[in-house]
């Protein structure tokens, strides 16, 4: 079983995990009603065409990655600058301002592009991770000898 993390001070039925995790989300829902969402989106849209999937007339956009246009269900708004961690009181003035950006500083995936680029993120966080964890037991290391 993983380490617990402590209790949250204000609600002890929470850890303070628990309390991050709700906060972010609560923040996520708020960006999801956010206006440079919906800019990001009609600048990307190609207008209406017919959806391969339904035979529709649907509203398309246009993947930023690999250029192919894509009915509304299958893109999301991807932020190009990851809007990071939102672990403790530190975090919050970064992470806000990077989860709300300006219009620019978002792009619309098709689902597969945006599955590609969150996969490639998440491996070179745990890379950063890794090589900081390696560097902090060698600088340890040295102060031992």
């Amino acid at each position: 079983m993983g380490k617990k993390t402590p209790d949250y001070k204000n609600w002890n039925a929470w850890t303070t995990a628990r309390f991050w995790t709700f906060l972010r989300s609560a923040l996520r829902v708020a960006w999801n009603k956010y206006p440079p969402k919906y800019a990001a989106l009609k600048n990307a849209s190609v207008g209406k065409q017919i959806n391969k999937d339904t035979d529709r007339l649907a509203e398309h956009f246009r993947c930023n990655e690999c250029q192919d246009c894509f009915p509304a269900k299958k893109v999301q708004v991807d932020h190009i600058h990851d809007a990071g961690t939102l672990k403790d009181y530190s975090d919050l003035p970064r992470f806000v301002e990077r989860l709300f950006c300006s219009v620019n500083e978002l792009q619309i995936l098709c689902k597969p592009c945006h599955a590609k680029k969150t996969k490639e993120a998440k491996e070179a966080s745990k890379c950063t991770k890794s090589k900081t964890k390696q560097s902090s037991l060698l600088f340890d290391d040295e102060i031992l000898q």
